[in-house]
């Protein structure tokens, strides 16, 4: 499979400061048999996007913004993860047809890496959101009615496929309903962003939904209790995280950028609780188009932020709520 992959960053950073401990120094970039806790692998590809285009460049802004955090925490969360990465999937150019056969090919591979004899979760990093469908199908196949697939974004990416036509990025979620998923979460959706028909098609198909506003008035912890609790216990995660779930002011580098989003540290919470119920079993962060964005990175540092937040969060048993 190394083949099909182009090397990742050099997440090794020199520290300016010698007690300087990187987040870098988690990831292995070498063929490692077994031992890790976590694969990465970046999908460089935004020729599904329904908006602007430049989440191609995604992974390679993520793991830049990763690289340079610090691992340091105030919560005493353990630390010693082992992180293999990939690299960037191959992925032929924008021709949308024959990358999406290409990520369908892989997607099955990772998922038998990641749930095969090395345990490991894996985590994606778009790319627009159309490889979530790809990604989050394989499980579907596998555990049908245990899958819950939760999608941290502003919009709800049920959209019908035209007659004719090839899957955007706001198609994934309606795909995997259409193809079996009992068990669909959107969390930090914001109005007037949603047509009324894609939201009576989420709740005919049992979604459940829950606005920004109510993230804001109730708390991302009460949220999450709410959603967990109400999952079956032999239930299996699959957590998409939008970037654009956040406010256009803490993430301006996406498609659609609008206000009333999540600001970071609601986005931080709901990932890390999330993240920490063993039940969780992959994950992808998607829509981060670092070109977009006309001064800074914040974006990238929010959704390295996230990827920290997943590494980071409570192994080995749920998190009491």
């Amino acid at each position: 499979m190394a083949e099909e992959f182009r090397p990742s960053l050099n997440w090794r950073v020199p520290p300016a400061d010698p007690n300087d401990a990187l987040f870098g120094s988690l990831v292995s970039t070498r063929d490692i048999k077994d031992g890790f806790d976590f694969i990465i692998a970046g999908f460089p590809f935004d020729g599904s996007m329904l908006g602007r285009k430049g989440a191609r460049d995604g992974p390679a802004a993520i793991r830049n913004a990763a690289s340079k955090l610090k691992v340091g925490t105030y919560a005493a969360r353990n630390l010693r993860k082992r992180i293999y990465d990939l690299g960037d999937f191959k992925l032929p150019g924008q021709n949308s047809h024959l990358a999406r056969a290409r990520i369908d090919a892989f997607s099955a591979c990772m998922y038998g890496d990641a749930r095969g004899y090395r345990q490991a979760r894996a985590i994606a990093l778009g790319g627009d959101h159309s490889i979530t469908y790809h990604l989050a199908a394989p499980y579907l196949r596998d555990f049908s009615k245990r899958l819950v697939v939760v999608n941290l974004d502003a919009h709800l990416d049920v959209r019908a496929t035209p007659a004719g036509a090839l899957p955007n990025s706001g198609t994934s979620f309606r795909r995997l309903i259409d193809h079996g998923l009992k068990k669909y979460v959107a969390i930090g959706l914001r109005d007037f962003q949603t047509s009324p028909t894609y939201i009576d098609f989420a709740r005919r198909a049992g979604a459940q939904l829950v606005s920004a506003a109510e993230v804001f008035d109730a708390g991302p912890r009460a949220i999450v209790r709410r959603i967990l609790r109400s999952l079956r216990k032999d239930a299996l995660i699959y957590l998409s995280i939008d970037i654009d779930v956040a406010d256009a002011s803490v993430a301006p580098g996406v498609s659609a950028p609008t206000p009333g989003g999540l600001l970071a540290h609601h986005l931080f919470e709901l990932v890390r609780l999330i993240a920490a119920d063993e039940r969780t079993v992959a994950f992808d962060i998607v829509e981060v188009a670092p070109k977009l964005e006309k001064d800074g990175d914040r974006t990238a540092r929010l959704a390295a932020g996230c990827l920290a937040e997943i590494v980071t969060a409570s192994p080995g048993g749920k998190l009491k709520l």
